[in-house]
């Protein structure tokens, strides 16, 4: 059966198809289903967990059955009962090998994995696949509002009179916009040409029952964790700081503010000081320099650990625990700038800020906060989008930080 799909794939179906027939069989039996593509790498995954609900789990990240981890910005891992949800990888597709794959955990109720298969791979062969519109919001709606200008303008200047009496150092107030998605709109479709726009970025599509459908392209690493030479790696990134990229400068080109070098410096610090909460003194550590995310730069510095020289194998998900929320999408100190957010927001930043990503798939965990992205509420995309606010802050700029993130995925739509 695996050969079969091998010819269908290599002749005439398409990934987005593949993509397409998975989010339809999810859609009519209501599974989980998560879709990715890592940044740099071509390879697009699909997995939908075939028992009809999310699980609610612990965070051990070197322990768990391959699936894919998704966490709201709310959750707060410094209390015991403060879980993530999971969505197991019972059927698992990836175009680099082209096969759809069934779980092997043996703790899975998995009847009907093995004929579900047969079932994908037979409407393949027959073309029985949709080439039409299609999206899944799992009936979820959103009492979310927008912020005018002038109100985020005022939230903003209410930030940075806060910082000037150091409740906090930094905030990360947030807005969301509706946008209005076109006639033709399709999901699958839609993740492809993510995938094709922002090559750099990990890019996601999320169905969860109770949930609703998600997409995004985030640059930012939370947790990775990978083998290297025999070794156990673990890395994190400090990104902050955001300009409009100019295309004929170029990158190496850019130039940053103090405003914004600060802003990075301080969640550089935030993850070297969660480093010395757990006692571990031995990090690499690389930046900061400019990268590229879409149509936006920011300055990042990447934080590398040996886990293995360390001798520290639960680092990932220790890590995970300490770093959630970060400064970069919270604020810091962390506890009263949430508690800014939660006071003057006013609404439900849901997913948006939290993480989400592949674990101990193909040996890997890959978990990124969930930046530039959206939620399909009926035939609207609520889209998101956070400014970091500092003493050195300029209101209107920061509006317009928001309005430059937001275009990120507008692009995707028209």
């Amino acid at each position: 059966m695996e050969e079969a799909i091998n010819k269908v794939q290599s002749s005439c179906v398409k990934t987005k198809d593949i993509h397409a027939l998975f989010l339809e069989t999810a859609q009519k039996y209501h599974y989980p289903v998560a879709a990715w593509s890592l940044p740099f790498d071509d390879t697009q995954h699909i997995i939908m967990d075939i028992s009809g609900e999310v699980k609610q789990v612990e965070i051990d990240l070197e322990n768990m059955s391959p699936g894919f981890m998704v966490s709201p910005f709310g959750n707060d891992y410094g209390k015991e009962e403060a879980l993530a949800n999971y969505i197991y990888a019972d059927l698992h597709y990836d175009s680099r090998t082209e096969n759809i794959h069934v779980s092997a955990n043996k703790n899975r109720e998995l009847g009907n994995a093995e004929s579900l298969k047969e079932e994908l791979i037979h409407r393949l062969q027959e073309g029985l696949y949709l080439d039409h519109p299609l999206y899944f919001t799992n009936n979820v709606s959103s009492d979310n509002q927008e912020m005018s200008h002038d109100d985020f303008v005022k939230l903003i200047d209410l930030a940075k009179e806060q910082i000037t009496q150091q409740r906090f150092k930094k905030v990360v107030p947030s807005r969301c916009q509706y946008v209005q998605l076109p006639e033709n709109f399709n999901l699958a479709a839609t993740f492809q040409r993510m995938c094709d726009m922002y090559p750099h970025a990990f890019v996601s599509a999320i169905a969860l029952p109770g949930l609703g459908s998600w997409l995004g392209a985030s640059p930012e690493i939370l947790v990775k964790t990978f083998m290297q030479n025999g070794n156990r790696i673990f890395k994190t990134m400090a990104l902050a700081g955001t300009q409009k990229l100019d295309e004929t400068a170029g990158i190496k080109n850019a130039a940053w503010r103090g405003k914004e070098i600060e802003e990075q410096a301080m969640v550089s610090r935030y993850i070297i000081n969660c480093f010395k909460k757990i006692r571990l003194r031995e990090f690499d550590e690389d930046g900061p320099h400019t990268v590229a995310a879409g149509n936006l730069l920011h300055l990042c510095t990447d934080l590398t650990v040996n886990m293995d020289q360390v001798n520290f194998p639960e680092l990932g998900s220790v890590m995970l625990k300490l770093l959630h929320p970060t400064s970069a999408v919270c604020g810091l100190p962390k506890e009263p700038a949430l508690e800014f957010i939660q006071e003057n927001e006013h609404y439900d930043r849901a997913l948006f800020a939290g993480f989400l990503g592949p674990v101990n798939i193909n040996e890997q965990v890959n978990i990124f906060v969930n930046l530039r992205c959206m939620q399909l509420v009926g035939k609207r995309a609520l889209i998101y989008a956070g400014a970091g606010v500092t003493a050195d802050s300029d209101a209107e700029k920061e509006w317009q930080e928001t309005s430059l993130k937001m275009q990120t995925l507008q692009k995707v739509l028209f």
